[in-house]
């Protein structure tokens, strides 16, 4: 039995558990190479699309899929992108012949009666399956916080959070800021109170990942030792931008509105000036 996982889309939270339980069962888990496909998406979607074909590839059994959305549905914001409210079907139109799906939820705080489902599907052995989760559930505890660079100028960074986790995506925007003696500030938060912070800005959002994002900006906003925010998209696609604008509007530091793979060079000047002086 092979299954294949994927690396970012809030892989940190809850891939740890799932590697170590699915081993557990006897089940080989593969992982491939993070590269980006060509093709007209965000970066994370191309990265995913790439590490999809890559494990169809191999002839995986079964596909491990987050629930990013904890089963929420909502057409505002992130709901209006397939991407952010359903893997599966979202990549069912990539890939036809898709392996079949173990979808999973990305908060760990909602695992063990999917772990259970799946260790039975996988094995057909209840007994083997309780005994592989009593040797890992001390994986269901939540990751440590990534630590925040020390540096000058902190700059407050919001983003969704699939970005945000990602050490790839923070190394990048240490190296752009740096040049301009700005230091990026991550919020944190653990998701749960991020998505308090962002339902008290009352605009009506449900989704958890768009809360969490929400929640960055108003906390960020709060924090003393932030000099600035900047907003950072993955692509220029509608919804993200857009919910970031509402949450700026909200926000009353200086601010910037950023998209990856493009030149943040007059931007970064521009901020830096209002912080710097």
């Amino acid at each position: 039995m092979r299954v294949g996982v994927i690396e970012g889309f809030l892989s940190r939270r809850y891939l740890g558990f799932w590697e170590g339980f699915l081993r557990e069962l006897g089940v080989e888990v593969l992982k491939v190479e993070r590269q980006a496909a060509p093709l007209p998406f965000c970066r994370p979607v191309q990265e995913l699309l790439a590490q999809v074909e890559a494990l169809k590839e191999k002839g995986v059994d079964y596909l491990l899929l987050p629930d990013l959305q904890g089963g929420v549905e909502s057409e505002k914001g992130g709901g209006q992108c397939p991407w952010l409210l359903d893997l599966e079907a979202a990549l069912l139109r990539y890939f036809p012949g898709l392996p079949p799906v173990l979808k999973v939820p990305a908060d760990l705080a909602h695992t063990l009666g999917r772990a259970a489902e799946i260790g039975q599907l996988l094995t057909q052995n209840p007994m083997l399956a309780h005994r592989a989760l009593d040797r890992t559930r001390r994986l269901l505890l939540p990751p440590p916080p990534l630590k925040n660079p020390q540096g000058p100028g902190p700059v407050g960074v919001v983003a969704q959070p699939y970005l945000v986790e990602d050490p790839a995506f923070r190394k990048e925007v240490a190296e752009a800021f740096a040049p301009h003696g700005l230091t990026p500030y991550f919020a944190d938060l653990p998701p749960e109170k991020l998505r308090e912070e962002g339902a008290r800005l009352g605009l009506g959002v449900v989704l958890p990942t768009d809360l969490e994002l929400l929640g960055q900006s108003h906390y960020l906003d709060r924090l003393g030792r932030v000099r600035a925010l900047a907003y950072i998209a993955s692509y220029a696609c509608p919804p993200i931008p857009g919910l970031m604008r509402k949450a700026a509007r909200r926000a009353g530091k200086p601010k910037v509105f950023l998209t990856l793979g493009e030149d943040w060079n007059e931007a970064l000047d521009t901020l830096r000036r209002a912080v710097l002086g």
